[in-house]
């Protein structure tokens, strides 16, 4: 795990690395299945099921990173294997893995 500026969020937050990634994908699935299993039972929206799935993944974050209450969009879009490399002008990362300059600092890559 390391911490980076999330854009996205627009806080500094912890990035998984892909062992770490392997550790929380398989429990964050299963949550989407339970979560697509109770829209089907109750036939409710994304939210209200969202509200009654125990929060598998967002444990799982927590017990690798220390950060509580980190949103279940944000882990899959907190993987490091997502984004690009660190901008070597102002630490940040590149947005994505083929970026050529940093959307941080406008340098270019």
């Amino acid at each position: 795990m390391k911490m980076y500026y999330c854009w996205k969020c627009d806080e500094r937050l912890p990035f998984l690395e892909e062992e770490e990634w392997m550790q929380i994908k398989p429990v964050a699935m299963k949550e989407i299945e339970e979560i697509q299993e109770y829209r089907k039972k109750y036939g409710c929206d994304l939210k209200i099921a969202r509200q009654n799935v125990l929060p598998y993944a967002a444990k799982k974050f927590e017990d690798l990173t220390g950060f509580r209450d980190m949103n279940f969009d944000a882990i899959f879009h907190h993987r490091l294997s997502c984004w690009g490399k660190e901008c070597e002008i102002c630490g940040n990362l590149l947005r994505t893995p083929k970026a050529n300059f940093c959307a941080s600092c406008k340098e270019k890559a």
